[in-house]
Formats: structure tokens, C-alpha cells, sequence
């Protein structure tokens, strides 16, 4: 684990945004943690280790969404760092649509893909939340991406994004289609969905090259 994560997760604990946020983009001005390691390091286990300790299952779940919105909102006070480090990046002129489909509003993983994709030269869009299946065929016409990525979190909604795949691949069958996300941890999940990669890593977008033709 992180050296600073505890401290980090104290600050969340206490849902005092304006100290989380100081504190992890200061991690950032001192160079004590980079981008990479705030992603993967501090905030995404923030959300997936997280415990609610109280028996009111509402409090609960205003606790996680407390804590969502402080790492989305450290997220994109990020942002800066990420052009910057985009400079220094070789820019591979591929396109890529990320987004999370109708009803899957757990979206941090999706927003800490795009922006893996744009520091490994891609020409990345976010598109967002809950994007219904019209939206996504729209966006693609629109952008012509050579991939579209799909975040799910929610096992449920497997079988919106297996329409919205087939979707894709009777409009558009040369768009590479990339899925990943918890949802995708259930058994058979993986299957009923036409897909070319499972990123089953955000580093592994370093790689999707190499391994999708």
C-alpha cells in the first residue's frame, strides 16, 4: 500500500473535501506521487476498499457518494497534470470513445481510462455516465473512433451493454470494442458481451496495440 493512503483515507473518512484535495494534488506539486500512483494507488482503492461501519444502509450510501464526488472532483483538478504529461508523449493518431452505458453511473473508472489513454497518445474522449445505446452509436458516427471502451461497475446492467455492443459491431464492424470493469468479475459476464480486448488493467493500455489488430 501507498505510504500516504492512510492519510489520504483519513481525510475521506472525515468527507473533508477541501483537505483531500489539497492534500492529494500537493502529493503532485512536491513530486512525491505521480499521476499513475494516484490513480491506481490512493484513489481507486479508496472507492473499492471502502467499508460503511453504520447499520442505516441510507447513511451508507450518502457516505460513498460523499466520497465518489471528492475523488471525481481530485479527478479533474488532476487534469492539468495529465497535458502537461501529454507532452511529452508520442502521439499514436488512434481514437477512442470512453464511456459507461444506460444506467452505470459508477464512473471513475471510465474517467481514470481516458485519461490512461490520453498518456499513452491517444486521442481520447470521455463521453460520460449512463450513456443510452442511440448516444453511443451517435457519438461514433460522429467521432469515428477505432475504439470504443465500455466501464461497468454494475453486473445488472450486462445486458445493456451486450445490446450496445452488438449495436456497434452491426453498425460499425471495424470499431474495436474494449470492455472492462467489476461487472465483468462475475462468471460468464465476459462472454455474453462481443468484445476485441478485456482490459482487465488500466496499465494495460500501454499494450492495446500490440494486442488488438
Amino acid at each position: 500500500m501507498n505510504k500516504h493512503y492512510d492519510q489520504f483515507i483519513s481525510l475521506l473518512d472525515a468527507e473533508n473535501k477541501d483537505a483531500s484535495i489539497e492534500f492529494a494534488l500537493s502529493l503532485l506539486e512536491k513530486q512525491e506521487i505521480t499521476l499513475e500512483e494516484l490513480y491506481l494507488e490512493l484513489l481507486a482503492p479508496s472507492l473499492q476498499l471502502f467499508s460503511c461501519q453504520i447499520a442505516d444502509k441510507d447513511l451508507c450510501i450518502w457516505k460513498e457518494h460523499t466520497r465518489t464526488s471528492i475523488v471525481r472532483t481530485i479527478l479533474e483538478c488532476s487534469y492539468p497534470y495529465v497535458i502537461e504529461k501529454r507532452k511529452q508523449v508520442n502521439l499514436n493518431h488512434k481514437k477512442v470513445v470512453v464511456l459507461c452505458p444506460s444506467e452505470e453511473y459508477h464512473e471513475i473508472g471510465a474517467i481514470i481510462v481516458n485519461h490512461y489513454f490520453l498518456l499513452a497518445g491517444y486521442d481520447s474522449q470521455y463521453i460520460g455516465a449512463n450513456t443510452p445505446k442511440q448516444d453511443i452509436i451517435l457519438a461514433v458516427r460522429a467521432f469515428k473512433p477505432d475504439y470504443v471502451a465500455l466501464s461497468v461497475t454494475n453486473y445488472y446492467n450486462i445486458v445493456i451493454t451486450k445490446q450496445i455492443t452488438d449495436a456497434i459491431k452491426e453498425a460499425y464492424p471495424s470499431v474495436k470494442v474494449i470492455v472492462g470493469g467489476q461487472a465483468f468479475l462475475q462468471q460468464g459476464a465476459l462472454e455474453q458481451v462481443k468484445h476485441d480486448y478485456y482490459l482487465q488493467n488500466v496499465k494495460d493500455v500501454y499494450r492495446l496495440e500490440t494486442v488488438v489488430k
